[in-house]
């Protein structure tokens, strides 16, 4: 079966995110961000194009089709305060007071979890 290469893929992944020193708050989920309210849509990131939280990139590599994996990102490979712009981002004000409340003080250790299932891929 195809594997997910560095740089090489576009990505459609059902994912949510949690912010680990903030009681594994969920700040994004895939399951929530379709208008109509029917079915999850997927997130979709070209990989290598600096699109998404780089710690998530990396963890998405080797993944295969239907594949699901929980993925820790540490601080240095997470949100800062110049990259909010970064996939996945949260999709209302609440999540990303939660979000902030995390990348914008120094105290507060920034670290992510997300539990993703990948839907599909296509090389480059």
């Amino acid at each position: 079966d195809a594997m997910i290469q560095p740089d090489s893929a576009r990505v459609n992944i059902q994912c949510s995110g949690r912010l680990l020193n903030l009681n594994g708050i969920i700040f994004y989920n895939t399951k929530n961000n379709n208008p109509d309210g029917f079915g999850a849509l997927p997130l979709i990131i070209d990989l290598g194009k600096g699109q998404a939280v780089p710690g998530l990139e990396q963890g998405l590599v080797g993944m295969k089709k239907g594949g699901i994996r929980r993925i820790i990102v540490p601080q240095e490979l997470g949100y800062t305060t110049k990259s909010q712009e970064l996939e996945p981002r949260p999709m209302n004000a609440n999540d990303q007071r939660a979000l902030d409340s995390v990348v914008k003080n120094s105290r507060r250790d920034g670290a992510l979890l997300f539990d993703v299932q990948l839907e599909r891929f296509r090389g480059a």
